[in-house]
């Protein structure tokens, strides 16, 4: 009997660097689909990440694929057959699990019947789509150029294409943003019982045209108060719908976390494919470059596009494990925290621990260390107790 060949398991992340229209708060790497398309830059651009997806080659055939994420930018602006190409490429290099999740993302307006056919025929089972909020008003202010209705149209038509894991964006912290804003939003989600949802609070990313106007100070934000009271709000109402929290900014009905993030807070291995993505594998993380241009004239030089890499030690990936698992619900084990890295948890930080238990930011059982309320309000305050100089 021939020996079976070890599979290392792997997820992929593709991004697609172009919207119909770019977001007032987006500071990711996204161009205007219109200004490329004119002079066939989309495609172009997509044959360099199909030269890309063949320079892993290698990579991809000792892989067993078990989710690929396909992001943005708004991956639903260009022609469904640059996706479904893309997937049967992997497909035909990589090995698939048996129970992968290939995640879409796609904003409201920009679906037709024909690209949902593609994204169906290529195999795609989950699509994460931007409500953000059921206030047209909020809606306009930052820069989204859909409607609710036309969040219910899509909505409705991915029901209609038979994919039923779907995940919702929603926003909180917006400029004028109310309680009542985010009781609609629940109400909404609880007629439409999606399988998912993430829920964000707003940052204000420097450069943006939302920046600028919070700058001028023709915007105010709500006060802290108020955002926490928001999340809280989610947090509470989502849950009666039962849509549960499992990780500090998403929430699920029971088995749809997304397998996809899972492996960021679990911190594993994930391969980045396209402008501006990022990889971490084999102990080393590694980023391709931000310009399209630059990543196109690399890879038709048969070179990896890659600008930024760098080793993770032992003790940085021990500190990213405790704070990406702390994000989660379920906590980190401290069981598997020990053999991993050959450590005794509660003795090397013995001294985080007393403080951290004292203040009530944290539960500590035999096994499991996670968040309590209070800490899940102050985690960046729980994340550094485990940094070390």
């Amino acid at each position: 009997m021939p020996k079976q060949i070890k599979l290392n398991p792997l997820s992929i992340y593709i991004h697609i660097p172009f919207c119909v229209s770019k977001c007032a708060y987006c500071d990711f790497i996204s161009h205007r689909v219109g200004d490329f398309e004119i002079n066939g830059g989309v495609e172009a651009y997509f044959n360099s990440l199909k030269t890309e997806i063949s320079l892993y080659s290698g990579l991809l055939e000792k892989s067993k694929v078990r989710s690929i994420y396909i992001g943005g930018g708004t991956p639903s602006s260009v022609d469904g057959k640059f996706i479904h190409n893309l997937i049967m490429q992997l497909k035909s290099l990589a090995n698939f699990s048996d129970e992968i999740e290939i995640t879409l993302e796609v904003n409201p307006g920009t679906l037709t019947e024909e690209k949902l056919n593609h994204y169906i025929a290529s195999g795609i089972n989950r699509i994460s789509m931007g409500l953000q909020t059921t206030n047209d008003q909020l809606l306009h202010k930052i820069g989204r150029i859909h409607s609710t209705n036309d969040f219910m149209t899509s909505y409705e038509a991915i029901k209609r294409a038979g994919i039923e894991n779907l995940s919702l964006d929603l926003m909180f912290g917006l400029p004028g943003q109310t309680i009542k804003d985010i009781e609609n939003a629940i109400h909404l989600v609880g007629i439409l019982k999606p399988k998912h949802v993430s829920a964000y609070s707003l940052k204000i990313e420097e450069g943006t045209p939302l920046s600028e106007s919070y700058q001028k100070g023709s915007i105010t934000l709500p006060d802290e108060q108020l955002e926490r009271d928001m999340y809280h709000l989610l947090i509470n109402g989502l849950a009666e719908k039962g849509i549960m929290q499992y990780e500090l900014s998403n929430f699920s009905s029971a088995s749809f976390e997304s397998k996809h993030n899972l492996v960021y807070w679990e911190n594993e291995a994930y391969l980045g494919l396209g402008v501006s993505a990022h990889s971490k594998l084999n102990n080393e993380r590694f980023s391709n470059t931000s310009r399209i241009y630059d990543y196109s004239k690399l890879l038709s030089e048969g070179k990896l596009p890659i600008v930024e890499k760098e080793f993770i030690d032992t003790s940085e990936d021990l500190f990213e494990s405790i704070m990406l698992g702390l994000r989660l619900n379920k906590g980190v084990s401290i069981n598997k925290l020990n053999q991993k890295y050959n450590i005794d948890f509660n003795v090397k930080y013995a001294n985080a621990l007393e403080n951290l238990l004292k203040q009530g930011l944290v539960i500590l059982t035999e096994d499991i260390l996670k968040l309590t309320i209070k800490g899940m309000d102050l985690s960046n305050q729980v994340f550094l107790q485990f940094m070390e100089d």
